[in-house]
């Protein structure tokens, strides 16, 4: 599947160009310490693209220029250069005036394309035109996300309905020449087959026909499009079993043996990292009501096997269990609650109450990225709710995950179904690169307070 567009490359070496010139003017005009010139370099680098992504600014058909985006990237331009300031600090040198000519430079510059590309996008972009083979909900659903994102700079201009031509020659004939005078007449550039049953075999062999669908028009399927451009897996009864031939086929052995080394060094630097600070609110905690800090919730995880996940408490003792799916959406409230324990109300926005559960990873109870492990009473409820909802615990449930970057941990039938989506995209597409990446974006958008 393509994940990266040619303007998104662009865009990647643009800002390697910037932070490599911007870093070496300065460097070299503020007359720094020429033995340490490379390690800055190396440093500003790596830290940059590296922080550019995981806050998402490589997501440049979503770049709006509101003052937000502004602000996220000039704190992404910030953590870019906080490498070199350290570097540069121990070493006793005048370093203030080079980091910030470096950083207001580097963020500049980056600013600058993004406004001429957003400019570019939404005012000279041609816009593509799109043919949908096929109706009723699969065409209805593609055709409401292309309106809604008017960033891919396209429009559904027909909907060729297809019926069935029962193998009939001159009926596909027929049916061929009216397609074919459709994609040259309107112009066609991409289409897309959404079509809710499969071609019959002679009609699905002469569209293959070169003469059918000229070379310079992309075609896709449905599902495809829908998860390159929404990063989700579109789930209907074809696609529940389409996913799970997928995954009995290329669920390597190999993969989960490398995520299993990369959850015990994950976990154990995480651990040991973050004593400190768990150690000081666990103290907290007890001397707040006498109570023990840590108590351990029933969690579901691979193949639906129940363990007791360990967590922090940050409420007061209470025996508040929900009974039914009214009440999920209470179960753990970040904000209203007057459970919360009130110095406790960052700890749970930035998930350092769920900082012990790295000891059920290191058990194997768990894993560091995938499926979130959802608490027992709420995992039995959207099993019955949510068609497919099963699925997510083929593989080993986890603390964060693509998922929970995108959808957050709020509690509502709808979001767990978008959420769903998201798991399932990533069991298909998971690789050690991603996980890594999901990793650290998770603890970024938890030292920031926004992973809610």
């Amino acid at each position: 599947m393509k994940f990266l567009s040619k303007s998104v490359i662009f865009l990647f070496l643009y800002d390697f160009v910037v932070l490599s010139c911007a870093t070496v003017f300065w460097y070299s005009y503020f007359k720094m310490p020429e033995g340490f010139l490379w390690l800055t370099y190396i440093a500003v680098i790596t830290c940059g693209l590296a922080t550019l992504f995981l806050k998402d600014n490589y997501k440049i058909r979503e770049f709006n220029i509101t003052a937000k985006n502004i602000y996220l990237l000039f704190e992404a331009c910030i953590f870019t250069l906080l490498p070199a300031a350290l570097i540069l600090y121990f070493l006793k040198t005048n370093f203030i005036l080079f980091i910030l000519f470096d950083l207001f430079t580097i963020w500049g510059f980056l600013l600058l394309y993004r406004i001429i590309f957003h400019y570019y996008l939404f005012n000279l972009k041609k816009i593509k035109n799109v043919l949908i083979i096929g109706s009723g909900n699969l065409s209805d659903v593609i055709t409401e996300l292309i309106n809604e994102k008017y960033a891919l700079k396209m429009q559904v201009i027909e909907n060729f309905e297809y019926i069935n031509c029962n193998n009939d020659y001159e009926t596909v004939n027929n049916r061929i020449d009216e397609l074919r005078n459709k994609i040259k007449d309107l112009n066609i550039d991409i289409i897309i087959t959404a079509n809710d049953k499969p071609f019959d075999e002679l009609f699905a062999l002469s569209l293959l026909s070169n003469n059918v669908i000229p070379r310079h028009v992309r075609v896709y399927r449905m599902y495809d499009f829908y998860e390159l451009v929404t990063r989700k897996y579109y789930i209907d009864e074809n696609t529940i079993s389409e996913f799970i031939y997928y995954f009995q086929t290329h669920n390597s052995k190999l993969y989960n043996f490398f995520k299993r080394i990369f959850d015990i060094i994950a976990a154990l630097i995480i651990l040991t990292v973050t004593l400190p600070i768990t150690g000081y609110i666990a103290l907290r905690v007890k001397l707040t009501d006498g109570k023990s800090p840590v108590f351990t919730q029933e969690r579901v995880g691979k193949n639906g096997k129940i363990f007791n996940a360990y967590k922090l408490r940050t409420m007061y003792a209470n025996d508040f269990i929900p009974n039914d799916d009214k009440k999920v959406g209470y179960v753990e409230n970040q904000e209203e609650d007057d459970r919360v324990i009130p110095f406790c109300r960052f700890v749970r926005k930035a998930r350092f109450d769920e900082i012990f559960q790295m000891i059920n990873i290191l058990k194997g109870e768990m894993s560091i990225v995938g499926p979130r492990a959802e608490w027992t009473k709420v995992a039995e409820i959207y099993s019955k709710e949510i068609p497919g909802y099963t699925l997510r615990m083929l593989v080993d449930t986890a603390w964060t995950g693509w998922a929970q970057i995108n959808q957050g941990y709020c509690f509502a039938s709808d979001n767990e179904a978008i959420k769903l989506q998201y798991d399932l995209y990533y069991i298909k597409h998971r690789n050690l690169l991603w996980d890594l990446s999901i990793l650290v974006k998770a603890i970024f958008l938890a030292l920031g307070g926004r992973h809610a």
